[in-house]
């Protein structure tokens, strides 16, 4: 180590510890360093080091050739796999009847809109819809009141809140 890097070590370490415990420090580092100056360590010889860089480079070459061919069967694994999906959906698509919803409106035409009036006269898309917004309200009055009176499928729900609560609590 030249001075100057002596003395750049000594500040360094002077400013992690005390000045007397940072110069025993820069003195060890000294002398470690002037022991592996005298005691080099022993070089390979060098048919070893031809022998160690021959099979670095055959495994190099090894895995430089693997490498393109696992990339190309996985793409074709994937695009093979892709394809069987499709031709399975395509099959079970093929094969399902198209289910036509049917549509009956003058059933839900009630009575009394037919009675007493021409229906020529009225407007056709107009009774469409007023059947279908009774047949909506005739649905959430039955939610909310069964055809006995009760509270239907809301009081039920509640009651099952009820009884899982009580359950809770008995352990």
């Amino acid at each position: 180590m030249g001075n100057s890097g002596k003395e750049n070590l000594r500040e360094l370490l002077a400013e992690f510890m005390d000045p007397g415990a940072a110069n025993r420090a820069a003195e060890d580092i000294e002398g470690g360093e002037e022991l592996l100056r005298q005691w080099p360590s022993p070089q390979p010889d060098e048919a070893m080091l031809a022998e160690v860089k021959k099979r670095v480079a055959a495994a190099v070459r090894r895995r430089r050739m693997i490498t393109p061919w696992r990339r190309v069967l996985a793409a074709a694994s994937v695009a093979a796999a892709i394809a069987v999906a499709s031709v399975v959906a395509l099959r079970s698509f093929e094969n399902q009847p198209v289910k036509q919803a049917a549509v009956q409106y003058a059933a839900m035409i009630p009575s009394r809109i037919w009675e007493g009036s021409d229906i020529t006269t009225d407007d056709a898309d107009i009774v469409v819809l007023a059947a279908e917004v009774e047949a909506i309200e005739n649905e959430l009055s039955g939610v909310e009141l069964n055809e006995n009176g009760g509270n239907g499928a809301v009081g039920d729900l509640e009651m099952e809140l009820i009884e899982m609560g009580g359950d809770f609590w008995k352990g």
